[in-house]
C-alpha cells in the first residue's frame, strides 16, 4: 500500500527480486513453471552447498507428493509460545498430517494410522487423518497429491514429538528471509520409522 492508499504492481526500488510480480515454483515442485520461463526465485537463497539441505529435483519420481505446511487455530501463535500450554496441547496433543482418502487407499494409509513422511532431508512420523479437505489436484495432465502438515510440535514442550522442519528445506525468499516452506516435495507410507 502506497501513501495514496493504492497498491502497486510496479516496485521501482527496494525489491530484491522485483520491480514486477512473477510466478516462480517453490524450489522444490512437481511440475514445470507453466507461466515464467525461470522455474524458481533466482534471487532466493538456496544454501546449495550445505549437506543437510539437499533439494529434490523437479518432477522427482521418489518424492511425487506436494508437503502445504500450516497453524493450527488451537495453536493460534509461533510452538515455542503454545507447546507449553497444557490446555491448547489437550485439544492439539499431537502431529497428524492431513491427506487425501485417494492418497491414503493409494498408499494403504488407514485414518488414524501411523504414516512416515520423508523428504531428502529427513522423515518423521506422524498420525494419519484421511480427510476430504485435501483432494488431489490435475496439474499439466498429471495427478498431484498433496499433504497438510501443521508447525507445532517440537523436541521440547507439553507434548513433544515430530518436527515438520526437520522435513523442510532452507530456500529463503530474498526481501526479507522468511523460509520457503509453505510448499516442499515428499514421500508418505503407512507405519513407524523403523530404527
Amino acid at each position: 500500500m502506497k501513501p495514496d492508499g493504492k497498491g502497486w504492481l510496479f516496485v521501482p526500488k527496494g525489491l530484491k527480486d522485483g520491480p514486477l510480480p512473477a510466478h516462480y515454483e517453490p524450489a522444490e515442485a512437481p511440475v514445470k513453471n507453466a507461466m515464467y520461463g525461470q522455474q524458481s526465485n533466482p534471487a532466493a537463497l538456496y544454501f546449495r552447498n550445505r549437506p543437510d539441505n539437499k533439494l529434490a529435483a523437479l518432477g522427482d519420481t521418489r518424492y511425487p507428493v506436494v508437503i502445504t505446511t500450516y497453524r493450527l487455530t488451537e495453536h493460534h501463535v509461533s510452538g515455542p509460545m503454545t507447546r507449553w500450554m497444557p490446555w491448547l496441547n489437550a485439544l492439539q496433543p499431537e502431529m497428524f498430517a492431513e491427506l487425501s482418502p485417494e492418497l491414503a487407499a493409494e498408499r494403504h494409509i488407514q485414518h488414524g494410522s501411523w504414516m512416515t513422511i520423508s523428504t531428502p532431508r529427513g522423515e518423521i512420523e506422524a498420525r494419519a487423518m484421511v480427510t476430504r479437505r485435501m483432494r488431489p489436484l490435475r496439474v499439466a495432465g498429471k495427478t498431484v497429491h498433496q499433504i497438510g502438515l501443521p508447525f507445532h510440535w517440537g523436541f521440547q514442550g507439553k507434548v513433544q514429538g515430530s518436527i515438520t522442519n526437520d522435513l523442510a528445506h532452507m530456500v529463503l525468499e530474498p526481501n526479507v528471509s522468511i523460509e520457503e516452506a509453505k510448499a516442499f516435495m515428499c514421500d508418505v507410507q503407512p507405519g513407524r520409522i523403523h530404527a
